[in-house]
């Protein structure tokens, strides 16, 4: 099952939108994904065109400010953040899950 919370489904939009990036400078660059540098190389840069992409669209979309409320009731103040979350990870830390999970697994299977 897929959870999110809030702009989470903006992540699994980063994905897909650096998937289609890397294949554009993939069959740019006429690289063979058969070849375990090619691989290496295809792996790391869909990780950073994904964690870019979730970059920019968190600081877009999902706001940093605090908003303070008043419960009338008790005269206390709420504090409310925008929680988006994807799978219960917070929108803003899957750019880093994108860059270092791509680029170790690219290394790691290239090194079979």
């Amino acid at each position: 099952m897929i959870f999110w919370r809030g702009k989470g489904l903006l992540v699994p939009l980063a994905f897909i939108i650096g998937a289609f990036l890397m294949n554009f400078v993939y069959s740019l660059l006429h690289l063979d994904i058969n070849k375990r540098t090619d691989s290496i190389i295809f792996g790391c840069v869909w990780g950073l065109f994904s964690a870019v992409v979730n970059y920019l669209l968190t600081k877009k979309y999902v706001s940093d400010q605090v908003r303070y409320m008043i419960d009338e009731e008790t005269g206390q103040r709420i504090a409310l953040r925008d929680r988006s979350s994807f799978m219960f990870i917070p929108n803003r830390y899957w750019t880093w899950i994108f860059a270092i999970g791509f680029t170790l697994v690219s290394f790691l299977s290239g090194n079979k």
